[in-house]
């Protein structure tokens, strides 16, 4: 059975996984987490090329029949150097082309927050997105550079992410937004929280389970859809292992895991 593979610069992208495990559960995964050089946020786009084609390229070898970008600032950065890596035949499924499709088909205009890493939200991809689908959309933009540090390093179960999202989020910025997108793959551990610092009719949108949905539809696009489940493995890599990010890997996926560290 030819695997998933599913990439992000740390272990944010488990919960891209684990929804994909709810949808598709007959379906095995190759995760890689390139914990020695998060964040990608932080990086420069060339970097971020660089790192992302890389390991691309090894889940390709790999045996991977599709690639899911579980990273908004590889999404935003690195995508036509991905599909260039990978090939044609490879179908890719990005962070931020379903959230824009997501959006226009619910409200074509409507008003729209976005909280993600620097090297995503100055990117301007998501701008760039609306504005292919809709000139009524009106994107407010912000750079949350601390939340997904604070997450990564384990602290998403107390006060201190609700700290850092009550610094970003207590002004009137987000004023009058119908929904806001978690641009970042470590932040729907925290969507309870950035729930609780808004009004309570936006809808903090579950990137997950969007993304899993798209990827369930190139599945059936490409013929590449698995029908047998007995034969499901899914394996976990790590470019740097640290027992920080063993426990913290269990949280973000949800059951234990076994980590392996694959140096490319």
């Amino acid at each position: 059975m030819r695997p998933i593979g599913i990439f992000d610069s740390g272990i944010g992208g488990l919960t891209v996984a684990r929804a994909i495990h709810d949808l598709l559960p007959e379906e095995s995964i190759l995760y890689f987490g390139d914990t020695a050089h998060l964040p990608y946020g932080e990086k420069s786009p060339v970097l971020i090329r660089r790192y992302s084609s890389r390991i691309a390229k090894h889940l390709v070898d790999s045996g991977c029949k599709a690639i899911v970008v579980a990273c908004n600032s590889a999404s935003s950065n690195a995508l036509e150097a991905i599909k260039a890596a990978v090939g044609p035949s490879i179908p890719v499924v990005d962070m931020v082309t379903p959230m824009v499709s997501y959006i226009y088909s619910k409200n074509p205009e409507s008003r729209v927050g976005l909280i993600g890493t620097r090297a995503t939200i100055s990117s301007g991809v998501y701008e760039i997105g609306f504005a292919g689908v809709s000139d009524a959309i009106t994107l407010l933009s912000r750079a949350t550079p601390l939340l997904a540090s604070a997450i990564e390093e384990g602290f998403y179960n107390d006060s201190i992410p609700r700290a850092v999202l009550e610094a970003y989020l207590s002004d009137d910025f987000f004023t009058d937004i119908d929904s806001i997108i978690l641009g970042c793959t470590h932040y729907p551990l925290v969507r309870k929280e950035v729930k609780t610092l808004l009004s309570s009719n936006v809808e903090v949108i579950d990137s997950p389970s969007i993304i899993a949905g798209e990827l369930k539809n190139q599945l059936i696009k490409h013929q590449l859809l698995e029908d047998n489940s007995q034969t499901v493995e899914h394996h976990f890599q790590v470019s740097d292992l640290t027992e920080n990010f063993r426990k913290s890997a269990q949280y973000f996926f949800g059951e234990d895991l076994k980590l392996e560290e694959v140096s490319l």
